[in-house]
């Protein structure tokens, strides 16, 4: 065999083991592990499912829904546009997407919110000189609705017996009255009121809290 043939055949085979540890062939080590990769991620996110959080507190449910990369709008489910300004007194009503649905990581997620004292006694506009039941009711709307009905003399206090002020009436569930519903006082009689926080037992009184 001549020089000039075995050089020829020296070049081929080193031109053949340099192409092989470069990997950059397009079924090479480096391109497998990236379509894989891509391949796994996608799959993970596609397979991502709302989680149920109708019935939680709008405070639990903003917490679970934010770990899991969603974004959280809220909206009072009344209609009546109040302020949320404290998450812990909402609870969720209905939620979109709904629980199960297939909802990758950066969704929006709308939950509509009430409070428990939303479905409360006490709607219906009160009798003058007549004492309205505002158990149930939050403080702030108990002490409007006995306004409306004549009693302007008011106090609250901390059902729990831990001497708490009301400072944020909103923030507190009405559990008891000093003046028994349809009962009928003197104006200038005061009528307190036993409240404790949202979330908080509510003792015999069967308010939602």
């Amino acid at each position: 065999m001549s020089g000039g043939h075995r050089m020829k055949i020296a070049i081929a085979l080193l031109t053949v083991v340099l192409a092989g540890c470069t990997g950059g062939e397009p079924g090479g080590p480096t391109g497998a592990r990236a379509t894989t990769t891509a391949t796994s991620a996608s799959s993970a996110q596609n397979g991502q499912k709302m989680p149920k959080v109708v019935e939680m507190r709008l405070a639990e449910a903003r917490e679970l829904l934010e770990q899991q990369g969603y974004r959280v709008a809220e909206e009072d489910e009344t209609g009546r546009r109040r302020e949320i300004l404290e998450p812990m007194n909402w609870v969720v009503v209905s939620q979109s997407p709904e629980a199960e649905a297939d909802a990758p990581s950066g969704t929006q997620v709308l939950l509509k919110v009430r409070k428990p004292t939303d479905s409360s006694a006490g709607q219906d506009p009160p009798a003058k000189g007549v004492v309205p039941n505002v158990v149930c009711l939050d403080l702030q709307k108990a002490q409007d609705t006995l306004q409306a009905a004549g009693f302007p003399l008011l106090g609250s206090e901390d059902a729990t017996g831990q001497g708490r002020q009301q400072l944020a009436d909103r923030n507190w569930v009405v559990v008891s009255q000093s003046a028994p519903a349809g009962s009928r006082p003197d104006v200038k009689v005061k009528i307190t009121l036993g409240a404790v926080k949202f979330g908080e037992p509510t003792g015999g009184s069967g308010c939602k809290s």
